[in-house]
């Protein structure tokens, strides 16, 4: 029951769509109504500027953050799985918000957050991971699957198997929000990351 009681905390927190509410604050529109319609950072910042993007971050973040501390605080006894069962509840909550038809980001940062205040040095190195994976695939969406299967697997190998288990669910649900830019590779629609581009053409000697 404690960790479905960390998985409800983190739920409602994470209903809270930070970038819906910079929408409306700055846009006076929906952030649903906007770009591509996702109430994530890379949109709202894409359509609203670097500012909006920086706040939907931090708002992320936060969300994530305080559902962590209300769960340790209220169930202290799981520790670190506190923090990884209300991260779970923290990313379905903004993934599947109830109030929005169950329909809402992709969940990037509240994962990336979760993974972080579970392990630091585990969660840095997964970014590292995915940096490097965007580089070499070229794809964002690849990039996100490989660090998180990179996470999973190493948490396995440290002997925490019920991190891992969380992990796996997050994989399955960066797969499930990245689908379409994944099949998308397949047949062209997917645009190349700008990071990888940029980092072939210095290695090539090309300018931008």
């Amino acid at each position: 029951m404690e960790r479905v009681g960390c998985i409800a905390i983190g739920y409602l927190f994470g209903m809270i769509l930070t970038g819906d509410v910079v929408a409306h604050a700055l846009a006076h529109e929906s952030a649903f109504a906007i770009g591509d319609g996702n109430p994530g950072m890379a949109n709202v910042g894409r359509v609203l500027g670097r500012k909006a993007a920086l706040f939907t971050l931090a708002g992320d973040i936060l969300k994530t953050v305080c559902a962590v501390v209300l769960s340790r605080f209220i169930y202290p006894q799981l520790e670190d799985l506190a923090t990884a069962w209300a991260g779970l509840g923290a990313t379905l909550g903004h993934v599947f918000p109830a109030w929005h038809r169950f329909k809402g980001g992709k969940g990037v940062t509240t994962i990336a957050s979760t993974i972080i205040l579970v392990n630091p040095l585990l969660g840095w190195l997964a970014g590292v991971v995915g940096v490097a994976a965007i580089i070499l695939s070229g794809y964002l969406s690849v990039a996100a699957v490989i660090a998180m299967a990179f996470y999973a697997v190493a948490m396995l190998f440290l002997g925490h198997p019920e991190v891992a288990f969380i992990a796996v669910v997050f994989q399955v649900i960066t797969i499930r929000c990245h689908w379409s830019k994944l099949a998308g590779i397949k047949d062209g629609t997917t645009h190349r990351a700008g990071l990888s581009i940029r980092f072939w053409n210095l290695v090539r000697g090309k300018r931008d």
